[in-house]
């Protein structure tokens, strides 16, 4: 953590990882075909110091 952080907070960005996309042939091994596994995930990033943290949907009045 960066001293800016510890005076004056996290600045806080929206961050996304991607599927992890794996490339499979069919039984003639001459077409490729994707196969994704698991979900996207979502974090909050911290510009200056690159903490990562879940994202959570904050509820507004």
């Amino acid at each position: 953590m960066k001293i800016f952080c510890k005076l004056y907070g996290h600045t806080w960005v929206h961050h996304t990882e991607t599927k992890k996309v794996q490339w499979n042939n069919d039984k003639s091994l001459s077409e490729l075909f994707p196969k994704s596994e698991g979900e996207p995930q979502f974090f909050r990033r911290c510009v200056r110091c690159g903490e990562m943290r879940p994202w959570k949907q904050e509820t507004g009045t």
